[in-house]
């Protein structure tokens, strides 16, 4: 039995970097992200710097095992709709997914890489302190 999602309102402020607003039913919903993080004393701008090129970004994602006893369910919908009042959200971001409905299969992968970069006077004071 399909049921029909109605919602009164939605409002997201921001849906950004691989998110999705589902409502209504879906077979499958996928979400893929790559996100690379730099974080620097000194301000200093290049694109071609970092290419995404890092294991982070190729490296399989090891998948937990699948159960292979089979579930038996029984779900009963006494009402044929999904009825939604009011969602309100701040933000969806980083392969997030705000759904109202059905899916069957649902897959989000978010690979992030976090680079810090200090100036060299304050790494040689840290390591001179880790010298003491």
């Amino acid at each position: 039995m399909s049921r029909l999602s109605v919602v009164h309102f939605l409002r997201a402020n921001a849906v950004v970097f691989s998110s999705v607003v589902q409502i209504g039913d879906s077979q499958e919903i996928r979400l893929s992200g790559r996100a690379l993080a730099v974080q620097r004393q000194l301000e200093y701008v290049d694109s071609r710097e970092f290419p995404l090129a890092f294991p982070i970004f190729t490296k399989p994602i090891p998948l937990p095992p699948v159960d292979t006893e089979p579930v038996c369910r029984y779900t009963l919908h006494d009402c044929p709709l999904i009825a939604v009042h009011s969602v309100r959200v701040i933000g969806i971001s980083s392969t997030s997914v705000v759904h109202i409905g059905s899916t069957k299969n649902v897959e989000a992968e978010s690979r992030v890489k976090h680079i810090r970069q200090l100036t060299e006077r304050r790494q040689e004071h840290a390591s001179s302190r880790r010298s003491n």
